[in-house]
């Protein structure tokens, strides 16, 4: 299923223990046509407060539209 990237802007991002932030932008290799990273901003969460953080999106498992919610396989420790 194809998204658009900025309709996913906003949307929070839930590791898995526990919620890192929201999405802010995404880094585009244009050259590729591929998202490279998706930027995480963590100012509303109480985890690196007021930090960005580049993610993978290989660590991207899925997107949840009901909630605003994209689920990503990765730990609080590995980011941090």
């Amino acid at each position: 299923m194809l998204i658009k990237a900025k309709a996913l802007n906003s949307y929070k991002l839930d590791s898995l223990d526990g919620e890192i932030g929201k999405v802010k932008e995404f880094y585009f290799d244009d050259r590729y046509w591929t998202v490279r990273y998706l930027i995480a901003d963590t100012a509303d969460s109480s985890w690196l407060i007021g930090r960005q953080v580049l993610i993978s999106p290989y660590a991207l498992v899925g997107v949840i539209k009901e909630g605003q919610h994209i689920a990503v396989n990765l730990t609080k420790g590995i980011l941090g």
